[in-house]
């Protein structure tokens, strides 16, 4: 038997539509459509994965060249 409460029901039925009414809200609010929304959100995602993935690619584009600079010094 499920232990539910009335206030338990309540908060997830609230998470479930706390996504829509965050979208209705801003384009009354701020008159942001969901397009508009959807623009930022890519933005904000290829912003985080360039300030995440291009310190990750110099570090092993320096340790290919690292590596590369050593083979090359054995063969001499």
């Amino acid at each position: 038997m499920a232990d539910h409460t009335a206030l338990h029901d309540v908060a997830i039925e609230a998470g479930k539509a706390a996504p829509p009414v965050a979208v209705a809200g801003a384009h009354i609010v701020f008159g942001l459509t969901l397009a508009d929304w959807v623009a930022i959100a890519t933005l904000l995602y290829l912003a985080a994965q360039f300030g995440l993935l291009i310190p990750k690619y110099r570090y092993q584009f320096a340790q290919w060249r690292k590596a590369r600079r050593e083979k090359r010094e054995q063969r001499e």
